[in-house]
């Protein structure tokens, strides 16, 4: 007897713990969704567009006044798409300025959002907090044809906007659909008896399936806890009934997720256990002794070949499992059931594999939008000196150098371009470079045949690695040298060479250098030289890349080696 009830016992711990590992999932679900909410306001909230409308205050030009609103437009429609708990997305100004997902179309156009508290909450507090929760509020700001919002509660979370000099000039707000929350945590809800709601720091319920409930207390003494532990369960009387009591913080700070389980249901699926338990026991001890002596002579031969079969693999670093026959069904089905398991865990490995290279590209493509304030500073100053001293017609090649400029590298539409357009970014760059650098740096750009320019490589490439040779080879002494730009078209690929006469490198340096650009080799300090070497070989693999070549005093060459795409291929998605 004393065996049951510690049987029992255990069956009541796995209950508990299946309980735990639901609720973990289900913060797991919540998180991700939050997660996913929180990337697209921070994509919002560091838009220019969005940073530039609520900076102004005076009036600005109807043309850039719709301009802005198009790109917003354009990053709302995605949001829309694709964010399945958000419900609409308020961007809110300091100085006035509203918006949403459909254009104001749905607002009132008279509600002074700026008089709200959970408004003038989200302008304020910590700045450090990139992503809080505003609490449940009544959304009193909608068109009463609004069904589905007018009056509506909903939860918010906010990420603030900064302007341009760090101050912050207002916020961006998700309202997340509490019908759709609710939604999430019925489906993981334990057994479908439990409950699953959300609190606030203070222990007031926000999220529950029962509206009327929303905005109540907690009155639980074993909540205590959550000051001294992140997560964990407890038990306790609600309403008369011995509840279990689990929580789990989410990715919001001072927001905890709940979940209640009575512990009679809890203790009911135990009974039908405990009517079998000493039947099974008894007819385990009679037949223990058996079964062991005909497991240990029949089976001890093809489970050495299955356990043999396991210890090799991976000795090729490879998760492949051949398929034996071990004799028995059992062990057969066990080889295959670990052999399926080996196939997810290699597919897993390589889906995770493939989502770190799309974001690595998608942070490639944020880097795209990058403008050196230095180079804009320096560009500035020698196109007011030219201004000054009357040198109109440099100072139009300037600007229209500056210009290119800045339109290829906003263009955000083509990964894929010729390596003639590349060619005349890099130009333009080591234009105004070689203007500041008083005419002295001889620049020439040659191929080896015309019909090379019309190849496609990856946008972005040639500019930073131009933009090296001068800081690098040159740096701030302004003396007279060289850089050469030649393409060629060799066995492996496309190679384009970019040699400069700077004061090039020892060897230690240039070891140092190789080893810095390599994607393994850890945190880059050349960031410019990284980022080419990286983006190539994630796009074409580890065959093509940068080699560097360098003597100290006399050059430094930059080879950079990319696979032969003729114009035409690979322009899936382009638009000029």
């Amino acid at each position: 007897m004393l065996s049951i009830r510690d049987s029992t016992r255990m069956i009541t711990e796995e209950v508990i713990q299946s309980s735990n590992k639901v609720m973990e999932q289900a913060a797991l679900g919540l998180g991700f969704n939050l997660e996913e909410t929180k990337r697209s306001l921070i994509l919002l909230a560091g838009n220019y567009s969005v940073a530039s409308l609520m900076r102004e205050t005076g009036k600005m030009e109807m043309a850039n006044v719709i301009q802005h609103e198009r790109n917003i437009a354009e990053i709302t429609k995605g949001i829309y798409t694709f964010q399945s708990l958000i419900s609409d997305v308020l961007m809110l100004g300091k100085n006035g300025y509203v918006n949403n997902l459909n254009g104001r179309n749905s607002l009132l156009w008279d509600y002074d959002f700026r008089e709200q508290p959970w408004v003038r909450a989200s302008f304020e507090g910590n700045t450090e907090s990139s992503f809080a929760s505003l609490g449940v509020h009544t959304q009193n700001y909608y068109l009463e044809d609004d069904l589905s919002r007018y009056k509506r509660p909903t939860l918010s979370v906010a990420v603030k906007v900064h302007g341009f000099q760090g101050d912050i000039v207002g916020s961006v707000i998700a309202n997340l659909d509490l019908g759709k929350l609710n939604g999430m945590f019925e489906r993981s809800t334990y057994h479908n008896r439990g409950r699953i709601f959300l609190i606030d720091e203070n222990r007031k319920i926000i999220v529950h399936q029962d509206v009327e409930r929303i905005g109540q207390v907690l009155p639980l003494r074993g909540l205590d806890k959550l000051e001294a532990e992140a997560a964990g369960n407890f038990t306790e009387a609600i309403g008369g009934k011995e509840h279990l009591v689990i929580y789990q913080p989410t990715v919001i700070k001072g927001l905890t997720m709940v979940s209640t389980v009575t512990m009679k249901e809890i203790a009911d699926q135990a009974i039908p256990l405990k009517s079998n338990l000493v039947r099974i026991l008894s007819l385990c001890i009679l037949l223990n002794t058996l079964i062991s002596a005909i497991i240990t002579i029949r089976i001890s031969r093809p489970f050495n070949r299955l356990l043999l079969t396991l210890d090799a693999m991976g000795g090729d670093d490879t998760l492949y499992l051949k398929n034996r026959d071990y004799r028995y069904l059992e062990l057969n089905r066990i080889g295959t059931k670990f052999k399926e398991l080996m196939d997810r865990i290699e597919l897993l490995i390589q889906q995770n594999y493939l989502t770190r290279i799309a974001l690595k590209e998608e942070e490639l493509k944020a880097l795209q939008a990058q403008i050196n304030p230095h180079f804009l500073f320096n560009t500035l100053q020698l196109l007011q000196t030219e201004i000054v001293c009357g040198n109109i017609e440099s100072s139009n090649s300037i600007v229209l150098s500056l210009s290119g400029l800045f339109r290829y590298s906003m263009k955000q539409t083509e990964e894929m371009v010729e390596l003639a357009t590349e060619l005349d970014h890099a130009k333009n760059y080591l234009y105004i470079m070689n203007k500041i650098y008083d005419d002295r740096i001889d620049v020439s750009v040659r191929a080896d045949d015309p019909a090379l320019l019309r190849y496609r490589i990856p946008k972005l490439i040639l500019q930073p690695l131009a933009e090296n040779s001068i800081r690098h080879g040159f740096g701030d002494i302004r003396r007279e040298g060289s850089i050469r730009l030649s393409v060629h078209l060799a066995k492996r690929g496309l190679l384009v060479v970019i040699r400069d006469t700077g004061k090039g490198m020892d060897r230690d340096s240039l070891r140092g250098l190789r080893r810095n650009i390599d994607p393994l080799g850890g945190k880059p300090a050349k960031i410019g030289l990284f980022n080419v070497n990286h983006r190539i070989k994630l796009k074409f693999g580890n065959d093509y890349g940068l080699r560097i070549r360098s003597a100290e005093r006399i050059h430094t060459t930059v080879y950079v080696l990319l696979p032969a795409i003729p114009g035409g291929e690979n322009e899936e998605g382009e638009s000029e």
